[in-house]
Parts: C-alpha cells; sequence; structure tokens
C-alpha cells in the first residue's frame, strides 16, 4: 500500500510539473527575436561581450555574473551545436537562451515546493502547492523573460528545504551544500544575500534546540560563511574585481528603489501606498488564490507563534522579512515579488487543507473552486504567447497602411515602431521620438504644437507613458492634458487602429490596463496608431495644448 501511495504521489507529481513545464515552455520567443524587455537587453548585451576566457569583465551589475556567465556558456554550447554564431551576438537570439533557462528554473521549482509542503506539512499540502505555483500567472510570464526571478524563487524554495534538513540534522555537509546554493544565488543576483536569512534563523533554532552540542553546531558557520563567500567570489569575481563599479551600480539601484533617485520608469508609483499596492497586484500574478494565500500566512504567524514551532519560523522568515522590507519601496515592480510566490503557494495550499480538516465539504469544494479559478487564469494569461506580439502586428499593419516618406511621430522611453520585418525597415519613414518626460512648462507647449502639426502619424506603443502621465496633471499639467486632448482626438489626430492582446479564455476578455505596467508593456502591450487628419496649424495647436 505504502509503495501504491508513493507511485500515485509520483505520478501526480510529474503530471503537475509537465502541466507546469508546458505553460512555462510554450512560446518563449514570443517576440520572434525583437527584445521588448529592456532588462533581456541589458543582460543580452553584457552577455554578448563576454569571451571565455580573455574578457569576463561583464560591465554590469545590476544582474550578478553567474546569469552573464550562464547565460554565455549556454549561447556557445548552442552556437557549437547548430554551426551559427548568431546566438553569440544577437541580443534576441541571447535572449531566448535566457528565456529557455528561465523557464527551466521556474519548472523545477515545482517539485521543489512539492517536498517543501510534504516536509512541513502533508504529502497533499505538497501536492496542491505545486500546482498552484505550476499554474500562478506571474511565475508563468517570469519564465518568458531572461531574468532572474525564476532563478531566485527556485534558490529561496531550496535554501528553505535545505534549512529545514539543517535544523533536523546540523551537519557539516548540510551547511556546505546551503552556503554554495546561498553564494549561487546572490551572484545570480546580488539582492539574494536576505535569502541568508533562512540558514541563520535554522542555525539560531537548531542551536537553541540542542545545547548540549551547541559548539559543534556553532562551529559549523566559519566554513558556510566561508564558502557561501567562496561560491559568490568565483561565480561573480568582477563584483570585487570593479569593485567601484559595482558599488556605484547599487548606489544608482538603491536610489531608483528608495525614490530617492527620480527616474522616467518608477513615475508610475508615485502616490502609491506601500504594501497595499503589492497586494493589489499579487490578484493579477496569482488570482484569487491570493485570498487562502493571504489567510494561510496569517494562520501560520499566529501557529508559529502560539506553539514556537521552529519549523514554521523558519519557513515564514523570509516571507516576512522579505515583503516587510520590499514592500516598503517606492518602487514597487512586480517582478520584486516573484521570489514569495512558492511561500504563497504552499500558504494557500495550508489554509484550504486545515479548512478541510475542520470542516471537509466545505474544504473539499474550496480546494476544487480555487484549483479551477487559477487553471483558468492560467489559461487566460497563457493565451497572449498563442496570439502574435502586438507591436508586431502593429508594425504589419503600418507598413501596408502607412505610405513610405510619411513622418511618423512615436515616445521616447518606450520601444519604437515599426519595426523591422524582413526587408522591410523603419527607414522607409521620418521617425521621431517625443521627448515626453521632459519636464513641463510654457515651451513644451510650444513643442508639442511644432511635432504635432508637422507630423502624419503619431504611434504610441505602450500605456508606459501615458498610462502615468494623465494621472499626474500636478507635475505634468501640459502632458496630461496633450494625452486627454488626443484621446478626446481633439488635436486633429483620429485613431486609426489599435492592437491589444488581454488575456482571454472561451472569448471573455480580462482587461488588465489596472496592472502595475510591466505585467502588460512587454509581453502584451496595447499599441494605438493616430493619423493627423485635419492637419491643425501650430498656432491652433499652440492654443488648444495651453492649460
Amino acid at each position: 500500500m505504502k509503495l501504491l501511495n508513493i507511485r500515485i504521489e509520483s505520478a501526480l507529481l510529474f503530471l503537475i510539473t509537465l502541466i507546469g513545464g508546458f505553460f512555462r515552455f510554450y512560446n518563449l520567443n514570443w517576440d520572434n527575436f525583437h527584445y521588448f524587455h529592456p532588462d533581456e537587453r541589458n543582460i543580452a548585451m553584457a552577455v554578448s561581450k563576454i569571451r571565455f576566457f580573455s574578457h569576463l569583465n561583464p560591465e554590469f551589475f545590476a544582474y550578478g555574473g553567474l546569469t552573464v556567465y550562464l547565460y554565455r556558456t549556454l549561447a556557445e554550447i548552442t552556437a557549437a551545436v547548430t554551426h551559427n554564431t548568431t546566438w553569440l551576438s544577437d541580443w534576441g537570439h541571447i535572449s531566448l537562451i535566457g528565456r529557455f533557462a528561465s523557464a527551466f528554473f521556474s519548472t523545477l521549482t515545482i517539485p521543489a515546493i512539492f517536498f517543501l509542503g510534504k516536509k512541513l506539512f502533508t504529502t497533499g499540502v505538497g501536492l496542491l502547492s505545486a500546482l498552484f505555483f505550476a499554474l500562478t500567472v506571474s511565475s508563468i510570464q517570469s519564465a518568458h523573460f531572461s531574468t532572474t526571478e525564476s532563478i531566485l524563487a527556485l534558490s529561496a524554495t531550496l535554501l528553505s528545504l535545505l534549512s529545514l534538513h539543517l535544523f533536523h540534522k546540523p551537519n557539516l555537509g548540510g551547511y556546505l551544500l546551503t552556503a554554495a546554493l546561498l553564494g549561487a544565488s546572490a551572484a545570480a543576483k546580488t539582492t539574494a544575500i536576505i535569502f541568508a536569512v533562512i540558514p541563520i534563523t535554522s542555525h539560531i533554532m537548531a542551536s537553541l534546540k540542542d545545547r548540549k552540542n551547541l559548539l559543534q553546531t556553532n562551529l559549523n558557520l566559519l566554513p558556510f560563511l566561508t564558502l557561501a563567500l567562496v561560491t559568490f567570489t568565483l561565480l561573480s569575481p568582477y563584483t570585487f574585481l570593479s569593485w567601484n563599479k559595482f558599488l556605484e551600480s547599487m548606489a544608482y539601484e538603491s536610489g531608483v528603489v528608495s525614490g530617492t533617485l527620480p527616474v522616467p520608469y518608477t513615475l508610475q508609483f508615485t502616490g502609491t501606498l506601500p504594501y497595499i499596492f503589492q497586494i493589489q497586484n499579487l490578484i493579477f500574478q496569482m488570482g484569487l488564490i491570493l485570498i487562502p494565500a493571504i489567510l494561510g500566512v496569517g494562520l501560520l504567524i499566529y501557529t508559529a507563534i502560539r506553539r514556537r514551532d521552529p519549523r514554521l519560523m523558519i519557513f515564514l522568515i523570509l516571507p516576512v522579512l522579505y515583503f516587510a522590507y520590499v514592500g516598503s519601496w517606492h518602487t514597487k515592480f512586480i517582478r520584486y515579488i516573484v521570489p514569495l510566490l512558492p511561500f504563497f503557494a504552499i500558504a494557500a495550499a495550508y489554509f484550504l487543507f486545515w479548512v478541510k480538516k475542520r470542516i471537509p465539504r466545505l474544504g473539499s469544494s474550496l480546494i476544487i473552486f480555487f484549483t479551477l479559478i487559477t487553471a483558468l487564469w492560467a489559461l487566460a494569461f497563457a493565451s497572449i504567447y498563442i496570439r502574435q506580439q502586438t507591436r508586431i502586428t502593429a508594425s504589419e499593419w503600418i507598413y501596408q497602411n502607412i505610405p513610405p516618406g510619411a513622418k511618423i511621430l512615436g515616445e521616447h522611453w518606450d520601444d519604437g515602431i515599426p519595426i523591422p520585418l524582413g526587408t522591410l525597415t523603419p527607414a522607409r519613414y521620418k521617425g521621431e521620438a517625443l521627448t515626453i518626460y521632459e519636464p513641463d512648462n510654457q515651451a513644451k507647449v510650444q513643442y508639442f504644437a511644432e511635432k504635432l502639426s508637422g507630423a502624419d502619424y503619431l504611434i504610441i506603443s505602450s500605456r508606459r507613458l501615458y498610462g502615468t502621465l494623465i494621472n499626474l496633471p500636478g507635475k505634468y499639467p501640459v502632458t496630461s492634458r496633450y494625452y486627454k486632448l488626443l484621446f478626446d482626438e481633439q488635436l486633429g489626430y483620429q485613431k486609426v487602429a489599435e492592437f491589444s492582446s488581454y488575456p482571454n479564455i472561451l472569448g471573455f476578455e480580462i482587461n488588465d490596463d489596472g496592472s502595475e505596467e510591466t505585467f502588460q508593456v512587454y509581453d502584451h502591450p496595447k499599441v494605438i496608431i493616430f493619423q493627423n487628419i485635419d492637419k491643425l496649424t501650430f498656432e491652433s495647436l499652440a492654443m488648444i495644448l495651453s492649460p
């Protein structure tokens, strides 16, 4: 009977992992090598510069050296197998390699979550946790980007699992394995250093549990810290070899997330509430399982305190401290929360089984409901990868409908279109990007009037700019007015085409315009094309635009 249960358990875990893998690997080349994600571009640029072993400096420290070296290694292997050196230099091809790695790590996280949930609670909790994560939209989306969120989610899960083993058996081998993983995680993304709180908490709990062997347990700390540092140094050596550049990069990143360094791409967070904003966006990231996840976290915290359960404290230490820290930041990109999704999945499953134990019929009904609703949201979101990316579709329309030589306005700080498609290139048009983020004053009224009066078309590639600036009339009175007038077609420009790709299931479309912008603007932005029909003069436009 036990063997049969193990086989059923293994079969279910395999099926769940297969489902999750399908969602993650499906259409990784969703942009057809056009790299619309700015972080992917930065990583690809760094990867393309690496030469083993003559030039190892990535000259880029927002991400760790391990990420760059791993992608370069995979690119070298792919180029050798395919006899195509494009994989070593083209940013689109490098990004695809990174996405494959991201999808692989995200898929590996599924069984890791199962084992963590099973070790903490029961097989049922482990399987449901794995299924929830397999169907979690934000993890599916992150797997389609060549960034490090998938690596961090896997690392956080494995560190929690290893730290629980350490608590039960605090031996040197366990410490060294955990140290190597921690060092590698930090080498992939420096912010993963915060993951150290997991094994440190485990060490403290193990020391308190077995005071007789306190000296022996504490002696493991030195090799643990040493190996973690050595692993980090070996896998991201230029963190130290280019120390000043690294510090400059960290100072910049710190200024951006804290809000002390204003940059255009964080204006969307003006006036947003810490913690509340992240929770609101978790609805998009997770769907309705956010409800049992929040209740589960609360129940686990209560249980850990009431029972003084060291195992639960080890499990909770990262999600509680991490969310408390990251949630307070001015900059609230949804990717910052992705490493916590495994913990939320486990908390949701735990809560539902907790209800099932006390009210069996209700608990079973809730498990079925939340599983189905999460699966539907995953299917709806995955539909964006079935359809052609909107910027590509819009570019096809432009080449077919806008005559060569036309003057086309775009927006800076966003991807310009049309993009090159075969022999068709943007060079056939007269293109110019409006510098919309520049400070508002009377001169900006003249600027808008001049540019709009002299153009034939205006293309908005995503909601990145208008979605934020239209809501900041205090800081951008002219620009806010400009967008409102544009959308009301009072500037002589009329909308002639719009391309959107909202999550869709069975014909039911889910508008996600209310999400944090990075949830939408990379893989399924809304593109709007305006044509200058009325040809208003400079003077007329200046009068209309004046506040």
